[in-house]
């Protein structure tokens, strides 16, 4: 987390991707050994279940690895003023006013917990919107239909508008639930002031 006068930036948890390419990597090299072992230079037979293996090893951990670097490379992070908060994505930039959070929790998020966020008025959120890369994947929020949709429904299903996974920040999702609490009250930069 970085403090300024008048902004906080909360960035993305760069040291657990960090941790996480350390562990593929690693797994690259195994897996080619199983396919070398597999294939035993100098004999005439040949393990198929080992080759198999090493090269289902080496398309899995090289994907990750990939997966893993895209992530480090993504923009994610949040930004706190007096004003309002600002979540940028890899396929959008949101800001939201204070005023227009109405509730934050921690709930579970995709099977782990994350930060959640309740809004008072969601089209009003979704048309500050910015919109700057289209993703491929199916559930990617790609415009503002899309965004407003899946509002509605999260806040029908799971009662939240909007989630920030709890591994993503360098925040973890009750630390962000505090900091976004006391920056909705403006105690946040009441005590940077008395700081």
């Amino acid at each position: 987390m970085t403090h300024s006068q008048q902004s906080i930036i909360v960035d993305k948890n760069r040291q657990r991707g960090f941790w996480a390419l350390v562990i593929v990597i690693f797994f690259i090299p195994v897996s080619a050994v199983l396919v070398v072992l597999g294939l035993q230079p100098g004999r005439p037979d040949v393990s198929w279940s080992l080759v198999l293996f090493g090269i289902i090893g080496l398309l899995a951990f090289g994907g990750s690895a990939l997966a893993i670097l895209h992530t480090l490379r993504s923009p994610w992070h949040l930004a706190l003023t007096p004003a309002h908060l600002a979540l940028y994505t890899p396929t959008y930039d949101l800001m939201v006013p204070w005023d227009n959070i109405v509730g934050i929790a921690v709930h579970e998020v995709n099977r782990r917990e994350g930060c959640v966020l309740v809004f008072d008025d969601v089209p009003g959120v979704v048309a500050q919107a910015r919109f700057h890369h289209r993703s491929s994947q199916a559930d990617a929020v790609n415009d503002a239909a899309t965004m407003q949709a899946r509002m509605d429904a999260n806040f029908e299903t799971v009662g939240y508008h909007l989630a920030i996974p709890g591994r993503i920040l360098e925040a973890g999702p009750s630390e962000l639930a505090k900091l976004l609490a006391e920056g909705r009250t403006g105690q946040l930069w009441q005590k940077e002031v008395e700081a």
